[in-house]
């Protein structure tokens, strides 16, 4: 058993922290205006002290003039105005000297407070301090002032910003004066020091909000104070950015309290006193029986306490009554009711808890776990209660017996799994519950009527006992015992009798601080059976919830992948680093120089200086249009590990440029020329020569040429600058792919602001990137394929980045004029406007038959009217397919539709005077027929034609009343229109909106309509509150007067698109189109639509219809990812945003609402707000799909509230493979098998790896593929770096360059049992390397052959990689090791292995270069 000590030894920690943090409450009136003010909420501020300045301060005389040992302190303490009341708790800043007249206080104070009224203020008092004779120090005050925290608006923000205030003579105290109450303006009152002013600066701090279960309200701190459960920063100010310790789950069971000198004596005494302050308070009256105060309930409340406050609110127990010794229920003695305890009874002689308690601590010293005894006593309501005649006749109290404390991390660590025992306290003293306890102390007149082992005199020994236990560690207890627990909670909670307060199960555990709570009346309600205090914290639970278990908490858990790091934060550089050699050698190849229009070679821009962008002066150029140029010249390779030299040998580019189809390039080679001397170090770069679909070079100039033409024939009206904010704000994403097996080289971004003419008639700049890839090493949650809830040993995820190679592009921008007498369609149309007004027709109906063919030709009429474009079957407008309205004349229509049922009469009476050439007779008896058929198939025909007629006038008089308005539309953008509807009738209407499409909806937010005007800077009148939502109704509703005219605000957006994608692999030209294109591929964009917004009135007939007819455009890719991960499983990443530093999107706590919405309605896309300052991650979540599929969507990424534009686009690819796990040990072969199906044809296929020296697929070469047919593959494995890796192998079909099938290689590399191991140095520099040589002997009896290996082949040489040796015998290995130019140190794994590759031996050397 563990005996804890007495809370003044056992928790000096906590009691350091608890004395100092004693605070005075905020005044209660205060506190319920804040809450009615919907300001209950606490806000974090933080208030940073500077400088004072105090020329010249006021002397006293009380002072001595000693300067020397002078110093200030400055005093900050929360005052409430209207109640003119101090509150919280005043911070003593350290002791400063006065330097020169002024004092540098430079201290940062934090607090958070939820009385956010324009009455709360902050009073700082600036006091000299003295030293006394005594050591003490006396303090004088030498001035204060007062700094105003909140405004007087509705809100009660905090009134931020920097802040000079002006000293005031005297004291704080003089605050309190009649005089000052309900004073707005001190200065007029209140003297003011001259040239004494201390400046400060306040402000929210949104990231107190994580910790503020750990810090009391109204508490001034400063970032170093002693907070248990926050976490030191090593900046010292750990308020700055909280970090909080984790929660720790504990279980306390087998909880027991023993009162002394036993339970039943201390309650008779305890029962005796009350008993005895009841009659002499109370008026004797006719109570007879019922003036017996008597115990009701027993409680205990339990929770933890970090010294300044409960880190959450405190758990209360109800407590039995148990047999000594016992730890389960008691017997039947026991169960009987309780509220007499004077009754008999001789075995229950402690109080105990059935059940156990779940507690959430942090592992501090200074944390502690509180435990509080409450008694519940019922007592008898006298005529002096003022109470009903109806109410019950006994009342309800609570009173504090005994509490106390115990730190479980600061006590020794061997109470786990033991017995705690912890002494409990009493009597008048400080606590943390605020409450009055039962003291020790009795009346003399109590004295001589109890014993002398009375409990006050007894308290020491007074004890809890319980244990404590991990939850993690703790087992589950049997599911038959807790079941039966459960059934017997449900029993008893069924005997127990009705009571007024089993509807509210919880009575407030105690009384606030400043009320502390004695004996006396609580509550009105009587007959109090039991109150029952339910475990959980979520009201009442149901006996069947309660059977189905309790609910699981989530415990803090932090995702170990690491998020993909976006390039607009890290754009590879493009300065050259290509030596004079290289860059000769590059422009010695002959490629195509970049001229304007005039023939002249364009200016040269130098990617590393920075471009001064003017708009004015882009669009006053004379060169309106502009040819974007991109020269792909050459591949500088750079040697890796896993692949050889000459890797890659062709490569194909992706990218897609503004709002252009994507581009895929074809196949371009790699040259290297053997005529030029060059270092191994300084690689030549490799010059790209495009080649056809054999592998031949193309004669002709080198490189690839791609080019772009940007004029008025491409751009929409007042498109413009936003091409020309592309090109000064963008980098544009480039995919580099190995052309033979279709692996991923890297990825690179290019700056396009050196795009930007500015003036001039043609620019370039020669950029010379970096491609990037990464290597995910060490991700759990792909590389374990053991059980559930087993971690990987190489733990979490790193992401390595590797430079493949360098990128050498040329970009330009030729000039180009624009033919002025080239007018489009849409340039004779005006610009769209915002407001759609519906147009007064002019033409009506003018008399005649309502045939179809009239109809249509009314309609072609009303189709060739100006300012009305009409859609086509295709929904493309038609100047985009070259018509125009005039061209479609009446004449087409009656070609090919003619009347039918006059046709039909024709055919009729040609037959039957054909068949009257038979005779007279027949002709009497065939022009009866005639007649008669005639008739009868008149009748059909004329039902039809009125029908006919009848859909006509509808569709006249719906084209009548329909207004068409063309939209120009992209991915994720909102755009904004309104209607204008009025109303024709002379009656009021009550409109209702219907759309047929959710896509284009009603504005009815008053502040987002707001937003939107503003934005579009659209000057029409503004309505709060005009729309009617009403439940089950179709749509929004609008109350129109007669004749009245209003604006109806409409929104389109659509966040979906195609997500069609062209095949992976190069793209080939027909013959005699040259190098100088590119393959485009299908843009995905939103789909073309045609929308109905229709008005209708009361009597459900359309008052007005708005014809929407949206075409798509293609949006901005801001950048691309590509991401690869087993198939058929959910893919699971983050993507980290770059900081956004707009204060036109921030909110008013600084923080930049950021929202996500994705494309595919089947993937997960979400964003969490954090604290700022910290980074921000978009979350997905992307279903699986078959191996080799790609999934593409993109992210759109807003910083505004109501998502009017993306601030940026993201192209996503997933690369779904076929997983496949590979255990092995670094320098020892592994071999894996896999199986490849055929297809519905015969297909050559080879097999090509990202790691060919790590990685060795069997067969090598081509082989063929029959339908349906199945091939094994060996794969062999030998890898030279432990950890947790990604590999992949694809299978290409090479004479279409088609991807079959790609697998994802997740190797587990653990490291080889070392043999023998050893240390050499090695000098550095010199040019010189080392020889060493080893002794190895062959422990078997025949001869064998065996291998050397390593993992530095760069670095260590063998005078011979294969050596036989005869049993038995040893044999010396020859090592060479290479110079360094750098001192350090490295280990080099040496492998001996057989001829299987198997290491029979594994020597470490520890090469030291110094």
């Amino acid at each position: 058993m563990v005996r804890a000590g007495d809370v003044s030894t056992a928790a000096d920690g906590w009691r350091e922290a608890f004395d100092g943090s004693r605070l005075v409450p905020a005044p209660s009136p205060a506190v319920r205006r804040a809450a009615e003010s919907h300001l209950a909420g606490s806000q974090g501020f933080q208030l940073r002290l500077g400088r004072l300045a105090a020329a010249p301060l006021p002397q006293s005389p009380e002072m001595p003039e000693v300067e020397r040992d002078l110093t200030h302190q400055l005093r900050v303490t929360l005052f409430d105005q209207n109640h003119r009341h101090f509150f919280g708790k005043t911070w003593k800043s350290p002791a400063h000297r006065m330097t020169n007249n002024k004092i540098c206080f430079n201290e940062v104070l934090y607090f958070h407070t939820s009385v956010r009224l324009p009455s709360t203020v902050v009073v700082l008092e600036l006091v000299l301090l003295s030293p006394r004779p005594d050591g003490s120090q006396q303090a004088l005050g030498r001035g204060f002032t007062v700094l105003e925290l909140f405004t007087s608006r509705p809100e009660a923000q905090a009134a931020d910003g920097d802040r000079r205030l002006d000293l005031h003579h005297g004291s704080p105290r003089s605050l309190l004066h009649p005089l000052l109450k309900d004073s707005v303006d001190y200065s007029s009152l209140l003297k003011t020091i001259d040239g004494a002013h201390l400046d400060c600066v306040v402000k929210s701090h949104p990231a107190m909000v994580p910790m503020m279960h750990l810090l009391p309200e109204n508490v001034l701190v400063s970032g170093d104070e002693n907070i248990p459960g926050l976490a030191a920063s090593p900046t010292g100010d750990a308020l700055l950015r909280p970090q909080l310790l984790k929660m720790l789950p504990f279980t306390l069971n087998r909880l027991t309290i023993s009162l002394q000198p036993s339970l039943e004596t201390f309650e008779s005494q305890l029962l005796q006193l009350i008993n005895a302050d009841c009659h002499n308070t109370k008026q004797p009256g006719p109570e007879g029986a019922l003036s017996t105060v008597a115990i009701q309930e027993r409680r205990l409340h339990v929770g933890v306490h970090n010294g300044w406050c409960f880190l959450d609110k405190p758990q209360v127990v109800v407590l039995e009554l148990l047999a000594s010794g016992a730890r389960g229920r008691a017997d039947s003695t026991s169960k009987r009711s309780t509220s007499d305890s004077s009754a008999p009874s001789s075995l229950p002689q402690v109080l105990g808890l059935r059940s156990s308690l779940e507690l959430k601590v942090t592992n501090h010293q200074a944390l502690a776990i509180v435990f509080q005894l409450e008694y519940v006593f019922s007592a008898p309501i006298g005529r002096e209660t003022m109470l009903s005649a109806t109410s019950s006749s006994r009342a309800a109290f609570l009173q504090c017996l005994r509490w106390g404390i115990f730190c479980p991390f600061q006590q020794p660590a061997d109470w786990k799994g033991e017995e705690i025992q912890l002494v409990l306290r009493g009597g008048a003293k400080p606590n943390p519950y605020g409450v009055m306890v039962y003291g020790t102390e009795m009346p003399a007149k109590a004295q001589s009527s109890v014993p002398l082992s009375a409990p006050g005199t007894t308290q020491v020994n007074d004890v809890i006992t319980f244990r404590l236990s991990s939850g993690l560690e703790r087992k589950a207890s049997s599911p038959k015992a807790s079941l039966r627990t459960r059934q017997e909670d449900v029993q008893h909670e069924r005997r127990l009798p009705s009571s007024p307060l089993r509807v509210q199960k919880r009575l407030p555990a105690a009384s606030p601080p400043e009320s502390p709570q004695g004996p006396g009346a609580f509550s009105a309600v009587s007959n109090i059976a039991h109150l029952e205090m339910d475990l959980q914290r979520d009201g009442d639970v149901s006996p069947s919830a309660q059977n189905e278990g309790a609910q699981l908490e989530e415990l803090p858990f932090t995702p170990v992948h690491a998020p993909v790091i976006t390039l607009g934060m890290n754009v590879p550089s493009s300065s050259s680093v290509s030596s004079r050699s290289s860059l000769a050698h590059l422009y010695s190849a002959g490629f195509p120089q970049i001229v304007d229009c005039g023939g002249q070679v364009a200016d040269v821009l130098d990617p590393t200086e920075p471009v001064h962008f003017d708009p004015q002066r882009e669009e006053t150029d004379l060169l309106q249009g502009n040819l974007p140029v991109f020269q792909f010249l050459a591949f500088t390779r750079i040697p890796i590990a896993g692949a050889g030299p000459d890797w890659p040998r062709d490569v194909y580019f992706t990218f897609q440029f503004y709002r252009f189809p994507p581009v895929t390039s074809q196949q371009l080679k790699l040259l290297t020329s053997n005529r030029v001397q060059h270092k191994t170090s300084d690689p030549l770069p490799c010059v790209l020569a495009p080649a056809g679909k054999d592998g031949t070079v193309n004669p002709g100039s080198p490189g690839l040429q791609v080019q772009f033409r940007v004029d008025d024939a491409f751009l929409r009206p007042g498109e413009k600058r936003w091409f020309l904010r592309y090109l000064a704000l963008h980098t544009m994403h480039i995919d580099i792919w190995d052309s033979e097996s279709l692996l991923l080289i890297g990825s690179t971004a290019i700056e396009l602001k050196y795009m930007l003419r500015q003036g001039k008639t043609a620019v370039q700049a020669l950029h010379e990137v970096e491609v990037l890839t990464t290597d995910y090493v060490g991700e759990d949650a792909l590389l374990t394929s053991a059980g559930l809830g087993q971690r990987s040993a190489s733990g979490p995820m790193t992401v390595h980045t590797i430079v493949r190679g360098r990128l050498h592009v040329r970009t330009g921008n030729i000039g180009c004029l624009v033919d002025a007498g080239r007018r489009r369609v849409a340039d004779a149309t005006p610009s769209p406007s915002h407001i759609i007004t519906p147009r007064k027709v002019t033409s009506g109906f003018r008399g005649g038959s309502l045939s179809p063919r009239n109809i249509l030709h009314l309609n072609a009429r009303i189709a060739a009217q100006p300012h009305r474009p009409e859609i086509d079957g295709g929904r493309v407008p038609l100047h985009r397919r070259g018509l125009r309205p005039d061209d479609i004349l009446p004449g087409e229509h009656h070609r090919h539709e003619a009347d039918g049922g006059r046709r039909k009469l024709d055919c009729m009476a040609a037959v039957l005077q054909r068949e009257a050439k038979e005779g007279v007779k027949a002709v009497k008896a065939t022009g009866q027929t005639r007649e008669a058929q005639l008739a009868r198939e008149r009748l059909p025909i004329e039902p039809r034609e009125e029908r006919s007629k009848v859909e006509g006038i509808a569709n006249m008089l719906s084209q009548a009343i329909t207004t068409q308005h063309l939209l120009f539309a992209s991915l994720g953008s909102a755009e904004y229109m309104e209607f204008v509807l009025k109303n024709p009738f002379n009656v009021p209407q009550t409109v209702t909106i219907l759309s047929d499409d959710p896509e284009l909806s009603v504005i009815a937010n008053t502040e987002e309509w707001q937003y939107f005007k503003a934005l579009t800077q659209t000057p029409t009148p503004l309505e709060e509150n005009m729309f009617q939502w009403e439940e089950g109704a179709p749509g929004p509703r609008v109350y129109l007067r007669p004749k009245e005219s209003i604006h109806i605000p409409l929104k389109y957006q659509s966040f979906l698109c195609d997500h069609t994608m062209a095949l992976q692999g190069p793209g080939y030209l027909p013959t005699g189109k040259g190098s100088q294109m590119a393959k485009k591929n299908l843009s995905n964009i939103v789909a073309a639509k045609t929308i109905k917004v229709a008005f209708k009135a009361e009597d459900g007939k359309p008052m007005a219809i708005c014809q929407v007819n949206v075409e798509p455009t293609p949006h901005v890719v801001d950048q691309t990812f590509r991401l690869y991960h087993p198939e058929l499983c959910f893919l699971k990443k983050a993507l980290r945003l770059p900081p956004w530093h707009d204060p036109a999107v921030e909110a008013p706590d600084g923080r930049t609402h950021i929202s996500v919405r994705c494309s595919d309605p089947n993937i997960i896309c979400q964003t969490r707000m954090l604290v700022p300052g910290e980074p921000q991650d978009v979350y997905l979540k992307v279903p699986g799909s078959p191996s080799p599929t790609v999934k593409k969507f993109f992210v759109m990424v807003f910083t505004d509230k109501w998502m009017a534009a993306p601030s940026q686009i993201w192209q996503v690819y997933v690369h779904f493979l076929e997983r496949v796990d590979v255990g092995c040990v670094t320098g020892q072969r592994t071999c894996q098998s896999l199986v490849l199906r055929g297809k519905q044809t015969v297909r050559k296929v080879k097999c090509f790896s990202s790691h060919p020296k790590e990685i060795q697929v069997d067969p090598e070469g081509v082989f063929v593929l029959p339908p349906s047919a199945v091939q094994e593959l060996q794969v062999k494995v030998q890898p030279w770096r432990a950890g947790s890796r990604f590999l992949y192998v694809n299978a290409v079909d090479v004479e279409n360059q088609r991807l079959i099938t790609a697998w994802l290689l997740c190797l587990n590399v653990h490291q080889p049992v070392l043999s023998k191991a050893f240390e050499v140095s090695v000098p550095v520099g010199g040019g010189r390397g080392s020889s060493r040589k080893i002794t190895y002997t062959n422990p078997y009896t025949s001869g064998r052959t065996f291998l050397l290996r390593s993992d530095h082949p760069d670095l260590l040489q063998f005078r011979q990689d294969k050596f036989q040796i005869s049993g038995g015998e040893s044999y010396t290995i020859g090592l060479r090791f290479a110079p360094s130019q750098s001192p350090g140190s490295v280990e080099i794994m040496v492998y001996v292995n057989n001829l299987e590759e198997k290491t029979e031996e594994t020597f470490c050397v520890k090469v030291n270069y110094s």
